[in-house]
């Protein structure tokens, strides 16, 4: 059964690749119901529409500027809990670099943690044509410098593949998160853990986009890393 399934999609000039990552969504959960939160240029919302009269099961949040990653995924939270059916909602990005054949990895483990992050960390994981000094860096952050900051006993604080109970969702939707991008993935794992909600970790598949650049660049995660501190000690 997959109709109480949710799968979220923040997307920012990612018309290439969105049929990409539905398609292999519709192989493995044929029935969940995806909805894309769409930040792009004109030009990309039209492509984006044009794509979404064509499907089932596919809804699209358009924004009309770039507010960033996090709250994306909070506005389709927000959307997915409507529905009193869902009782899983996803979040995975828009880019191909995420493995929609993970999924069927997270949906064996749904019961077993109220989040479960997908890792691309964990020894069983496998990272497919990302730059060495992008993935040194980022092996640096997450598992040096975050772990060591918040220490929750995971392997990958700023992946954006991840599944969620409803109870989960409804309490991040129901408390204050101070960042709007990607480092609300740390945020809210955070306060997950303070709140005694379960982390869990899967390894998963991870390969570099196919088209289009990363919104997110090496400098942007050492900036973040200010944020980081804000979190643990500010907020």
């Amino acid at each position: 059964m997959d109709n109480n399934l949710a799968i979220i999609i923040p997307s920012y000039n990612d018309a290439e690749n969105i049929p990409l990552v539905v398609e292999g969504i519709r192989l493995v959960t044929p029935r969940a119901k995806i909805i894309i939160v769409d930040d792009s240029n004109e030009h990309e919302k039209k492509k984006l529409r044009s794509f979404a009269r064509k499907q089932k099961g596919l809804q699209i949040i358009e924004r009309k500027v770039k507010s960033g990653r996090g709250s994306a995924v909070l506005d389709g939270f927000k959307e997915a809990l409507l529905d009193k059916h869902i009782q899983y909602v996803f979040e995975m990005d828009a880019d191909t670099s995420h493995d929609a054949k993970d999924l069927t990895k997270f949906l064996k483990k749904k019961k077993s943690a109220d989040m479960i992050i997908g890792s691309r960390y964990l020894p069983e994981s496998k990272i497919v044509n990302w730059p060495k000094r992008r993935l040194f860096m980022s092996k640096l952050i997450n598992s040096v410098l975050l772990n060591l900051l918040f220490n929750l006993g995971i392997h990958d604080y700023t992946n954006g593949y991840r599944l969620y109970n409803r109870k989960t969702a409804e309490y991040l939707l129901g408390i204050t998160l101070h960042e709007k991008g990607f480092l609300l993935l740390s945020e809210s794992a955070y306060q997950l853990k303070r709140a005694g909600f379960t982390l869990a970790e899967i390894p998963i598949t991870f390969t570099d986009r196919k088209y289009g650049a990363s919104s997110v660049h090496t400098i942007d995660m050492f900036v973040a890393l200010f944020g980081a501190f804000k979190i643990r000690f500010v907020y």
